[in-house]
């Protein structure tokens, strides 16, 4: 298997945002987020983060199968925004492949933020494996509270 993060470009908007409506439609249903759950969210601003953020598309053998959106705080802090990987390609290893490889693309970066829902321990351990701490909570609604993460080296 061949894993590669590339620059996402306008061109793969339309796939890239499928994978992720597929992927978050599970976490729509439970949480009834409907106000800023990523499966609701519109093309056009899917296009417009894609634009504006540090936004990568990732390959596995050759094909579209995910993204990763970051965003820029600091020249030193950085905030993972959204991760997402086609439900095919999940619970083997390549997220934790993707993350390396993301840290390892910014080196001067010296913390890393993001958040994930309170209630997923799989989403919780994979991010306490990688070193993140929490670091705070928000309530979205009566159905969900992020956690708030960070990750300093």
């Amino acid at each position: 298997m061949e894993l590669s993060l590339k620059k996402s470009k306008i061109t793969e908007a339309d796939s890239l945002f499928n994978i992720q409506k597929e992927v978050f439609q599970s976490d729509l249903k439970k949480y009834q987020d409907y106000d800023s759950s990523p499966a609701t969210e519109h093309i056009d601003f899917f296009r417009y983060r894609l634009n504006q953020s540090l936004h990568y598309t990732v390959y596995i053998d050759g094909k579209i199968n995910g993204g990763v959106c970051i965003l820029i705080l600091t020249d030193t802090h950085f905030h993972l925004f959204r991760i997402f990987l086609h439900s095919d390609c999940q619970n083997n290893g390549i997220g934790t492949t993707i993350m390396n490889e993301i840290e390892r693309k910014f080196p001067t970066v010296k913390t890393w933020s993001l958040n994930t829902p309170k209630d997923n321990v799989r989403n919780r351990h994979f991010y306490e494996k990688l070193g993140y701490r929490k670091t705070g909570e928000q309530k979205i609604n009566s159905r969900l509270t992020l956690i708030e993460y960070q990750k300093v080296k």
